[in-house]
């Protein structure tokens, strides 16, 4: 009888102590929500700037019929807009930037959690390091003015703690 309780109790202690477990796909839902997957990957083009202008043409986007440029301005228009967006680029125009109304937002692509590649338990498993890839889908003629492939995944890292409601993106680490 004694070998029995004594069993019992080991059993008790051995369910108390279950370990935490992080599946990758309650890790993924957890870093879609709170990074806010999938979403708009953006761009910001300053419409007065020559430099701007000059990374549009040398893109090719000109050409392609996206912008107009000026390329010559006149001292009294000093200030004004010298890239103008075509009706062929509206499907890319997020908005204005609210600080810099010279500031037009353009979107690049659309990027998404692509999968969790490996998860990273602490000792005490009350956190955990995620390693996800991030891909960029629906990409624009505007990726071309990135200085990064897009078609390759970007890998990226999470750290998770685990509080009494579950798994949550830990943001001061």
């Amino acid at each position: 009888m004694k070998t029995v309780s004594v069993f019992g109790l080991a059993i008790l202690f051995l369910t108390s102590c279950s370990q935490l477990k992080l599946e990758k796909e309650e890790a993924a839902s957890v870093i879609r929500a709170e990074k806010n997957y999938p979403k708009v990957y953006e761009y910001e083009i300053n419409m007065t700037d020559p430099a701007s202008a000059r990374k549009l043409l040398d893109a090719g986007l000109e050409a392609e019929g996206l912008v107009t440029i000026d390329k010559t301005q006149k001292l009294k228009d000093a200030g004004q807009p010298i890239v103008h967006f075509t009706e062929k680029a509206k499907p890319y125009l997020v908005r204005i930037n609210e600080k810099y109304d010279n500031v037009q937002v353009v979107k690049v692509a659309d990027m998404d959690l692509a999968e969790v590649t490996g998860i990273q338990l602490q000792e005490d498993n009350k956190g955990a390091t995620v390693e996800y890839t991030v891909a960029y889908k629906n990409i624009t003629p505007f990726a071309k003015l990135m200085k990064r492939d897009l078609s390759e995944k970007k890998t990226e890292r999470a750290d998770l703690s685990h509080f009494d409601t579950g798994w949550k993106v830990d943001k001061q680490r």
